[in-house]
């Protein structure tokens, strides 16, 4: 088989995984048409797929074990392709709170395993290109899904769930060209065969639950930046909500650049890549918290997305790289601590605001910053104690 095309059938998937989210705008039309339901009930559409994808993350490796990783991957594909569109076909919000959760619960069965298969079909070498591939074309997914549901919301408010017809040639494609493979040879390349096991205890899965801790502390701080951005800039007097959304824009057009790059920068910044991510999103974080014109807030949102996308792929990327047991669970329970993070961002900001004893938005940023740096730091300080050669890499580029 071609290697373009399996790399491309292998990453279509990821177009997929920021799909949830793409019919946020539409919860206005929606709780307009669903007047008799309560607005928590309705807002309840953006957030249930990510518990329910919480849930199949964390079982999915378990169901591939049993019908193999392949299957479990189309299975997914095959769920969101249907329940993605349900709304566009029944008026009954009930079911079509049942069709988000289904959604979420698709998307969670292939999220993991896809990294899992990238570890199957490619090398170290390569793995890290891929994983920063894999990190952009979820970018270019999610810009593409919102962009045509929000241009379809100008019909009716069932419309913009056409956008989720893009489920259907990835389904496809998916199906058709990337071959079957044996689940115990999955399971080897991803550390859990009994001789790495047994060869490797040293390494245990302490690393795992720092990773999750860390990524969870992002996810939360990321998300926040997403939730209040729009009330910045109309707070602020310097924008609007259409503005805001071409801010949510220039983020996933940061995390798609970041993506293409990943392979590139990591060979240069190796083990620091984690730190520079967080560096480049405190940086972020300033730049939105002391903008007061459109253009500087433009640049804060490219830089967001930026950041986070050569922050999280590094994590996947020591994971999947090291001597760590089952890379696939550890996977798993990386994505459980992004998505626990995304879904408790707004108690998190509520919690940053009250022990500032403000509401001032820009001040929530300037502490988003803080927040980042310190965990820039941490990371810095126990990668320097755990490999010594990264105080040469330091020096490198420093002179």
């Amino acid at each position: 088989m071609d290697k373009k095309i399996l790399r491309f059938a292998l990453l279509s998937a990821s177009l997929l995984v920021g799909s949830a989210a793409a019919i946020n705008a539409n919860i206005p039309a929606m709780a307009q048409h669903f007047d008799q339901v309560p607005l928590s009930m309705v807002e309840m559409l953006t957030t249930v797929p990510s518990l329910f994808l919480m849930i199949s993350v964390l079982t999915s490796s378990l169901i591939a074990k049993r019908v193999g990783y392949k299957q479990t991957i189309t299975i997914g594909l095959g769920i969101v392709m249907i329940a993605g569109i349900v709304p566009l076909l029944i008026d009954n919000f009930m079911i079509i709170l049942i069709s988000r959760a289904m959604l979420g619960f698709g998307v969670g069965l292939f999220n993991s395993l896809l990294v899992s298969m990238i570890n199957y079909f490619y090398d170290a070498k390569e793995r890290s290109s891929m994983y920063g591939l894999q990190s952009a074309f979820e970018g270019a997914g999610g810009i593409a899904i919102t962009f045509i549901a929000g241009q379809l919301l100008k019909i009716n408010w069932q419309a913009p769930f056409i956008a989720y017809m893009i489920a259907i040639p990835v389904f496809f494609i998916y199906f058709k060209f990337v071959p079957q493979v044996k689940t115990a040879d999955v399971i080897k390349a991803n550390g859990g065969d009994q001789i790495k096991k047994e060869s490797h205890k040293s390494a245990g899965f302490l690393p795992v639950v720092y990773y999750v801790g860390l990524i969870f502390m992002a996810a939360m701080l990321y998300m926040i930046m997403g939730i209040k951005i729009a009330s910045l800039m109309t707070g602020e007097g310097y924008g609007t909500a259409s503005d805001a959304s071409l801010v949510i824009i220039l983020l996933s057009l940061g995390g798609i650049s970041a993506g293409l790059l990943f392979g590139k920068i990591l060979k240069v910044f190796n083990q620091l890549t984690t730190s520079i991510g967080l560096i480049i999103l405190a940086l972020a974080m300033v730049i939105l918290g002391l903008s007061q014109n459109l253009v500087i807030t433009f640049v804060g949102g490219y830089l967001t997305g930026f950041g986070f996308k050569i922050f999280m792929p590094s994590l996947i990327d020591k994971i999947n790289n090291s001597n760590i047991p089952n890379t696939t669970l550890a996977t798993s329970l990386l994505l459980v601590g992004f998505n626990l993070g995304v879904f408790i961002s707004p108690y998190g900001s509520i919690v940053i605001q009250s022990l500032m004893r403000t509401e001032a938005l820009p001040a929530l940023f300037i502490a988003n910053a803080i927040g980042f740096i310190s965990l820039s730091t941490i990371t810095l300080i126990i990668t320097l104690i755990k490999n010594k050669k990264t105080v040469n890499i330091v020096q490198k580029v420093l002179e």
